[in-house]
């Protein structure tokens, strides 16, 4: 089901944190601020540094930002994640480059021994172990204080056992192996695993950066003056020259021009502007000069909004991903174990305590649970990244399951499959025409409603409305300049009179009037989307069925349906009906998407397994959907769908491997066929590799090619 409306800004709080070193961390984290008295929710995510806490208004945000602290960590409430993943990865490098090198070291001394050999090695390992490796120990300190064992605690147990056991006996200069080898390659590979991780992490924001970047830093007034983007504010006036960008939302009130707004939204064709057209910041102006009043500012803006959206996607968890960190909290106790459990048996089988002390190390590195908690994470956050960047904008990570699932598609016709910019065919106007057409466009411009729009050339912008009131399925009614008047279908008048008849039959009758009789009626019609036939053939080949929904006129309906290829179609519904509908669907069985744009198509949104709205529609549509559509482009849904698979399937891979690469390690450790360096290199191939098959995300493209995208 729909997550429901979203939290106001009041309740919610989202802030980065630094010094995790895994998704364990991040988890932990999580579990602390659900516990703090007034938070609803809470969502902590490794990759991407952040965290999401919705709370009620009474909640003090230092309680939450001191419950983060006293588990070690730090709290950022500038957001600046990129620095934060930015400074991880720089640290990471900077450790594990000589340790990699010591490691290096540690083979060659294997093969070939000089004078003080060992010594130069104790040495040397002790710089590995405790000052590359201090993160690892710090981390465990932290998580055996809080009886929260994570992959940090088995790789400083395992360092840490193997270079005290080697001291010893190069102190007592006993006859036995050194293996201060062993706990050099494995701080030394895991750091390098790591780093891979650290360095997809950081990459793999890209998409979201290149939104936030889209705007320009500087700005001229309409007086001349240069200022920063950063301080225009709502109602000054600015100068965009052919070939810049728009420094912020606003309404062009000079000049005209057609403007590319494809690397924000994803609509691939130019829309010509003129005074009075609204513009999005980002959007790239063609040849002529304009000047923008700003309408929005900042975080008001549509980019910083989508830009919000996508981060906090990124900051939820999919239930997979529940699941995962529930296995990876009972699994490091487990192997901390069986680690145990393979010293002592061994030992009492004769082994020694040099041989079992190494089965034991290997155990304990080669289980460690990164490649398992870094599966579902990085894989959310390139997918949501990516699907950005095609203009899908996916509102949290619980997405990815309804998308999966999903096995019908349910559209609504106006100003989804049609372009929703309706116009005027017939009129039958007996009298009264230019008065009956100004209040009518002025009423319908209180109205979301699609149809509305073909009046809209008729507002009198100086005119007053009060009492507006919205009647859902049959239309508005209001006093404009104290004149009582009705837009709507016939049910909406208690009077008709036979006259009022329209030739044509392709479009949908519309009443005016004032008063409870109708005075005049107009043919409305809307063009069919040039998209939405190749629409529902994509999404025909996803093996999707597809029903077409409409409170219009049944051969209205029925003729859209058969010229872009549904069979299943159902009009003449109300915004009730449209959601009675969904609801059967899914009582058949079925996983429903519901794709609408308007006011009247928010129970259906609300009631689907999956909400899709276009970025054309009404706020409160957007508000409600889970996936949001940044062009007024069908073929979008199925690019969302599809890539939503796409990224449940590659984090099912990632765990999938995770799972079975600790199926063959561990019985290997156990029975000492894996010694610690090998355990090492084998733990970092295995995140490696969940990095990489996460990584292919990157390259998913279009199922429509001539969609535009934001570039990396």
């Amino acid at each position: 089901m729909n997550a429901g409306p979203p939290v106001s800004e009041k309740e919610r709080t989202q802030f980065a944190i630094e010094g995790m070193s895994c998704t364990a961390c991040a988890a932990r984290i999580e579990r602390a601020l659900k516990d703090v008295p007034g938070v609803k929710t809470a969502h902590v995510n490794f990759a991407t540094a952040t965290s999401l806490v919705h709370h009620t208004n009474q909640v003090d945000a230092s309680a939450i930002t001191r419950t983060v602290t006293q588990l070690g960590y730090q709290v950022r409430h500038d957001g600046d994640r990129q620095s934060i993943q930015e400074s991880h990865e720089a640290a990471l490098k900077k450790r594990a480059a000589p340790a990699l090198i010591i490691a290096a070291f540690a083979m060659i001394t294997m093969f070939i021994q000089f004078p003080a050999s060992s010594w130069i090695l104790a040495s040397l390992s002790t710089l590995s172990v405790w000052w590359s490796g201090w993160s690892f120990h710090r981390s465990a300190r932290l998580q055996i204080a809080q009886r929260a064992l994570a992959m940090d605690t088995l790789v400083s147990l395992g360092t840490i056992a193997a270079w005290c056991w080697s001291m010893v006996v190069l102190i007592l200069n006993a006859d036995q192996n050194l293996h201060f080898g062993g706990a050099t390659s494995i701080i030394g590979f895991v750091l390098l695993g790591k780093w891979w991780e650290a360095r997809a992490i950081r990459t793999s924001g890209d998409s979201l950066r290149a939104l936030a970047n889209m705007t320009p830093k500087w700005v001229h007034l309409r007086d001349g003056t240069e200022i920063s983007a950063h301080g225009l504010a709502v109602g000054m006036q600015f100068i965009v020259g052919p070939g810049e960008r728009v420094a912020t939302d606003g309404q062009v009130v000079e000049g005209s021009s057609s403007v590319d707004a494809s690397q924000s939204t994803g609509e691939s064709a130019p829309m010509e502007v003129a005074p009075g057209s609204e513009v999005a910041g980002g959007a790239l102006n063609g040849d002529g000069p304009l000047v923008i009043k700003a309408t929005a500012v900042g975080e008001d803006t549509e980019l910083a909004r989508v830009a919000r959206l996508v981060e906090e996607a990124q900051a939820t968890q999919a239930p997979i991903q529940r699941l995962a960190d529930k296995v990876a909290a009972k699994f490091v106790p487990f192997v901390v174990g069986i680690a145990f459990g393979t010293f002592v048996i061994r030992w009492l089988l004769g082994h020694g305590v040099n041989d079992a002390l190494i089965a034991a190390v290997a155990v304990l590195v080669v289980s460690c649970p990164c490649a398992f908690g870094l599966a579902t994470p990085l894989a959310v956050l390139i997918g949501t990244g990516r699907a950005a960047q095609l203009g899908v904008v996916v509102a949290g990570a619980h997405v990815l399951d309804s998308s999966r699932a999903v096995d019908t598609v349910v559209f609504d016709k106006t100003g989804t499959i049609t372009n929703g910019r309706p116009s005027i065919i017939e009129a039958n106007v007996p009298f009264d025409r230019d008065l009956l057409f100004s209040l009518a466009g002025t009423l319908e411009s209180r109205s979301g409603h699609p149809l509305g729009r073909a009046f809209d050339s008729f507002r009198d912008i100086d005119a007053e409305v009060k009492n507006f009131v919205s009647h859902p399925g049959k239309g508005i009614t209001g006093r404009v300049n104290d004149i009582e008047f009705r837009v709507g279908k016939a049910e909406l008048f208690d009077e008709v009179p036979s006259e009022l008849r329209l030739l044509h039959s392709e479009g949908t009758p519309v009443y005016l009037g004032r008063g409870t009789a109708a005075e005049a009626v107009v043919l409305v019609g809307d063009q069919i989307r040039p998209t939405s036939t190749e629409a529902i053939e994509l999404l025909h080949k996803l093996n999707l069925h597809v029903v077409l929904l409409s409170g219009d006129r049944r051969s209205i309906a029925q003729r859209v349906g058969q010229v872009i290829g549904i069979e299943d179609v159902v009009a003449e519904l109300l915004p009730e009906e449209k959601q009675n509908h969904v609801s059967t669907l899914q009582s058949q069985g079925r996983c429903v998407a519901m794709v609408g744009d308007g006011v009247n198509d928010t129970p259906a949104l609300a009631a689907a397994d999956l909400g899709i709205a276009l970025q054309s529609g009404t706020d409160v549509a957007r508000n409600t959907a889970d996936i949001t559509i940044m062009t007024d482009d069908p073929r979008a849904v199925a690019d969302g769908i599809a890539l939503s698979r796409q990224t449940l399937n590659t984090i099912k891979v990632n765990l999938g491997w995770a799972f079975s690469y600790n199926l063959v390690a561990l019985p290997l450790a156990i029975t000492g066929t894996l010694s610690p360096t090998q355990a090492a290199v084998a733990m970092a191939l295995s995140s490696f590799l969940v990095v990489v098959n996460s990584m292919r995300l990157r390259n998913f493209r279009s199922l429509s090619s001539p969609i535009q995208e934001i570039p990396s």
